[in-house]
């Protein structure tokens, strides 16, 4: 088992310090080193989420990208693997490569649909869902492959899952993590959440499934970002917080998302392992974010005034 991974099997409950995550989506395109030229110098990042062609829209595998990454900086990636582009003998032979590669965990994800991505008349796979994608991860660390042939070097991943605290039925929403729970998860990362009273009801009815937490953490860097986001699928915002937006002058709506998502994060910061900090189209504004988190958690600054 990789180091790196044990943080998420070690000390479970110690919530003296969170483990920080960011997100980083692969280019479209080939040129990685525009991407991981963002992340040189920075620090206190535990583990980065690598996104598995979010939206729908074709990217760089994140499978090789997380390699790539952890080969630049040592840094453990989750890294999503999506039921919807592919079937299960290609997702064994991926989850097999990415082990050889250094990939030490998974997300599992059922996916987006392909309707909402670049390529609407593209065909979803969808042959299992995240939990099917649970159970494959959980029969290849078994040291075997679905039609029980015994596999000459097994891969023994560390599990992950998404959960959304904005979902309309909380408590269908926490029956679901406790299945995905049951077939192998030990983390999740969460949806971003943009309302504190929301995400702390959630968190702490979530500390009764008994799986590590991570909050979703979005800022953005002008009204009509948040106003895109607001519209996503499965993403709640506080009552009059849209208004508020569109009435603050656009120079200071990226300096507002931050101070929400730092008051989310002071929060729930009793009742979850650690932050996920979603890049979204803001990747450089989602890097200062972190390092607002990682001063806090090293004691040098508050997460928020008067904190």
């Amino acid at each position: 088992m990789a180091k790196g991974i044990e943080k998420l099997l070690e000390g479970r409950g110690d919530l003296a310090r969170p483990l920080i995550c960011i997100e980083v989506n692969p280019p479209r395109g080939t040129d990685v080193d525009a991407v991981l030229k963002r992340y040189e110098g920075v620090e206190g990042i535990d583990f980065v989420n690598v996104t598995d062609s979010a939206l729908a829209k074709m990217r760089l595998s994140g499978l090789v990208f997380g390699s790539l990454f952890k080969q630049r900086f040592g840094i453990e990636p989750l890294v999503n693997l999506s039921c919807r582009d592919r079937n299960i003998i290609g997702m064994q032979s991926d989850l097999l490569g990415a082990w050889a590669l250094g990939v030490r965990s998974i997300v599992a994800l059922t996916g987006d649909a392909v309707t909402v991505g670049d390529l609407p008349d593209a065909k979803g796979v969808f042959e299992v869902n995240s939990i099917g994608l649970l159970n494959i991860l959980s029969t290849i660390r078994e040291g075997r492959d679905l039609a029980g042939v015994e596999l000459k070097g097994k891969a023994d991943y560390v599990s992950g899952v998404v959960v959304n605290p904005n979902a309309r039925n909380r408590d269908a929403e926490l029956k679901r993590l406790a299945r995905k729970r049951d077939a192998g998860a030990v983390y999740a990362l969460s949806q971003p959440v943009f309302d504190g009273e929301l995400a702390q009801g959630f968190f702490e009815a979530a500390q009764s499934v008994g799986i590590d937490m991570f909050v979703g953490l979005l800022p953005f860097k002008s009204a009509k970002a948040f106003e895109g986001i607001a519209k996503v699928p499965g993403i709640k915002i506080a009552d009059g917080m849209v208004e508020k937006v569109r009435a603050i002058p656009d120079s200071e709506v990226s300096e507002y998302s931050l101070q929400v998502a730092a008051d989310i994060a002071a929060r729930v910061k009793h009742c979850v392992r650690g932050f996920h900090v979603v890049s979204g189209g803001s990747p450089l504004l989602a890097i200062q974010l972190l390092q607002r988190l990682v001063s806090w958690s090293r004691g040098e600054a508050a997460l928020t005034p008067g904190r």
